[in-house]
């Protein structure tokens, strides 16, 4: 009788530690599969189909709004600094909600693309971009770059007004006027060369990404006679070095002027004679350096020249990267990204792209398994000198434009860092450009949001402006190298 009852209860308990066994597997491999997708979630590789959705739902769009306010706040590098200069993003989100969600008909996904950027635009940062693939076509939208425009009207600064300076180009009605103000705009005053020590000259224009109507401004005479003008904004052209461009150009002189355009291989007779110029120099008081159009001119190339030239110590241009779970992720779909649109012709930067994927997988994998939040990695340009040459007792000229690479970059913080250098032209540009930053693909949209994880800081450890170093003296037509050659003049 005991033997049939445990017959009985002895299979229910068996089945029962079954049942309880598989169970709490279920549990731990649900658990196990909770965390590996926490870790592979946002890695899903980039649709790049191009078979989004052409009209999105009110829905869609508030969740793609969302989603982009927060990919923007945990990974966009500038996001905390400008957040404490009092920016709202979460206004700027809502605002764009509203803006969408206020329309009765359905929103081309283009036009949320367009939009989206243009809400962005108060950071004026180039390095947000987004990219659509819709039915066979490539949108793709960018916050434009500020450039300065400018009227040519030359102002002189005496104590608390602006003066007119006489000029055969403008209006002679308004020469030695005072200015009074322009209506609905915000003029700058970009300082320009001046033409006598002690004296600040400055060139009437303005700001903006988009072209500009004329400025609507008013001037005084001494008898209290007030004239309204309108004066077109122009803006100036920067060039652009080619690669068939030689590697320097040099002018002798009481001012030495040296145009560097481009890298060289070490191998090459002018490369040689580009490091035998900077011995030859060595003694010069003052030394203009003009690398406008320089775009690709890297910091080892001019640092081999410094080398040549001076024995003193510099570190100024410097780099932080923030790198997190998510923007590992982000740099893995970069990767992806420039896989499919790179040339099967070109095979070995589809080898180092593949390389650099497995690396970035290897990396996601040290991070999570360390569970690592975040990790800063600095770059630094340090430059150290020659000893055997002479201690740096130069004053520096650099001339630049927007087009400005590593090496370029690296000279015009150098003017903001030693006592007597000068920086003139026109703004360096952003630096470092985002061509290797992360991405990151909206939910319904498709809509593939990139911005940079890199910032740009001084030698002060201070970040520098989305728009690069501005320059000491800015240049615009007809202004040139004999203006930059007769202030030159006036320092030594």
């Amino acid at each position: 009788m005991i033997y049939e009852i445990k017959k009985r209860i002895f299979p229910r308990i068996s089945k029962l530690r079954i049942y309880t066994s598989v169970c709490l597997f279920s549990v731990l491999f649900a658990l196990l599969s909770a965390k590996l997708c926490l870790g592979t979630e946002s890695i899903q590789s980039l649709d790049l189909s191009g078979n989004g959705p052409i009209f999105l739902s009110n829905k869609q769009i508030r969740e793609d709004l969302t989603q982009a306010e927060r990919l923007l706040r945990d990974n966009y590098i500038r996001y905390p600094i400008l957040e404490q200069i009092g920016i709202r993003w979460h206004s700027v989100f809502r605002n764009l909600e509203r803006y969408f969600l206020k329309d009765v008909n359905p929103i081309l996904t283009h036009h949320f693309q367009k939009q989206l950027i243009k809400a962005l635009e108060f950071t004026e940062d180039s390095n947000i971009q987004a990219n659509l693939l819709l039915k066979k076509r490539h949108y793709f939208q960018r916050i434009e770059p500020k450039v300065a425009f400018y009227t040519g009207i030359r102002l002189a600064q005496q104590k608390q007004h602006f003066r007119v300076l006489p000029s055969h180009h403008h209006p002679k009605k308004i020469a030695n006027h005072r200015f009074i103000g322009c209506s609905n705009s915000r003029e700058v005053f970009f300082p320009i060369l001046p033409q006598r020590q002690s004296e600040l000259l400055f060139i009437l224009g303005q700001q903006a990404n988009h072209q500009l109507k004329p400025l609507n401004c008013t001037f005084e005479s001494e008898a209290g006679v007030r004239h309204e003008t309108l004066l077109p904004l122009i803006i100036s052209e920067s060039v652009l070095n080619s690669p068939e461009t030689p590697i320097y150009e040099y002018v002798d002189g009481r001012i030495p002027y040296l145009r560097w355009y481009r890298d060289g291989k070490s191998k090459e007779t002018s490369v040689k004679k580009f490091y035998k110029l900077a011995r030859k120099l060595r003694k010069s008081q003052i030394l203009i350096i003009d690398v406008r159009g320089n775009s690709n001119g890297s910091f080892s190339f001019i640092e081999k020249w410094l080398k040549e030239y001076t024995s003193s110590h510099w570190k100024n241009v410097i780099l932080q990267e923030r790198q997190t779970p998510q923007i590992l992720k982000g740099l893995l779909n970069r990767v992806q990204w420039n896989l499919n649109r790179s040339s099967s012709r070109l095979l070995v930067g589809q080898d180092q792209l593949e390389q650099k994927s497995q690396q970035l997988r290897v990396l996601i994998d040290h991070f999570m398994k360390k569970e690592i939040d975040q990790k800063w990695v600095e770059t630094k340009f340090i430059f150290n000198g020659n000893k055997d040459a002479p201690k740096w007792n130069t004053r520096l000229i650099v001339i630049t434009n927007k087009y400005c690479g590593n090496g370029c970059q690296f000279l015009a913080a150098l003017t903001k860092q030693i006592p007597d250098g000068t920086l003139i032209g026109t703004n360096t540009g952003p630096f470092p450009k985002n061509t290797s930053g992360p991405i990151f693909q909206l939910k319904h949209s498709h809509i593939m949001l990139s911005f940079g994880n890199r910032l740009h800081l001084n030698h002060l450890g201070k970040p520098v402006s989305t728009s690069g170093y501005l320059p000491d003296y800015w240049l615009f037509p007809p202004m040139g190298m004999s203006d930059i050659m007769r202030y030159a003049s006036k320092l030594n």
